[in-house]
C-alpha cells in the first residue's frame, strides 16, 4: 500500500518554504517533499538522520528516517511547527515552558506507543526553545542504544541524567 496521497496532504498543509529538513541518506523520504519544504543534502553522514529547522532554529534532529509508526507523527510536527499550532492543553504547555536542557528519545519504527510519545516532545521544542530534542531509532544507532542502556521502547533520556524507561517494546 502506498502512502503518497497521505504524506501529500500533510505536505499540502505546511506553508511552503516556511521549513529546512537537512537530511542525510534519506533521500527516498524526501525527494517529494522538495516541492514543499526546503531539503538540503547533508555529505559525509555514517548514518541517516534528519534536522528540521525553521529560519536558524533547529527544533529537532531525528538520528535515523522516520518510517512506519514514526512517520505520521513526524508529518504532524511539519504542519504543526509550519503554522504555529499546538495541541497541548494550558497545563501541558505550561510544564512544556519549564523544561530545559537535552531531550532524548529512544523509538522504533514498530513500536506502537514511540508515537504518542514522539507527538508530546515535538510539541515540547515547538514550544520551548530552551530544549534540545534528539529523536533516535534504537534499530539504527546501536552506539547510543547501548550508551544509555536501551532495553525497551520509547525511552526518554532528559539531561543525560533522568531516565524514564519504556515498557512497549523489548529489543
Amino acid at each position: 500500500m502506498s502512502y503518497d496521497y497521505v504524506i501529500k496532504e500533510y505536505l499540502n498543509a505546511i506553508k511552503k518554504g516556511d521549513i529546512t529538513i537537512q537530511q542525510c541518506n534519506g533521500d527516498s523520504l524526501f525527494h517529494e517533499f522538495k516541492n514543499y519544504v526546503n531539503v538540503e543534502t547533508l555529505n559525509n553522514c555514517k548514518k541517516p538522520l534528519v534536522k528540521v529547522k525553521r529560519g536558524d532554529r533547529v527544533y529537532y534532529t531525528y538520528y535515523g528516517i522516520p518510517i512506519a509508526n514514526e512517520l505520521w507523527p513526524f508529518l504532524n510536527s511539519l504542519v504543526r511547527i509550519s503554522n504555529n499550532v499546538v495541541n497541548l492543553d494550558e497545563r501541558e504547555v505550561e510544564l512544556a515552558k519549564q523544561v530545559r536542557g537535552s531531550v532524548k528519545l529512544f523509538v522504533t519504527p514498530d513500536c506502537t506507543k514511540c508515537p504518542i510519545t514522539a507527538e508530546f516532545l515535538y510539541q515540547v521544542s515547538q514550544i520551548n526553545e530552551n530544549v534540545k530534542l534528539e529523536i533516535y531509532d534504537a534499530t539504527e544507532y546501536e552506539e547510543e542504544r547501548d550508551k544509555y542502556r536501551v532495553l525497551s521502547v520509547p525511552k526518554i533520556i532528559f539531561n543525560d541524567k533522568v531516565e524514564i524507561p519504556g515498557d512497549s517494546l523489548q529489543l
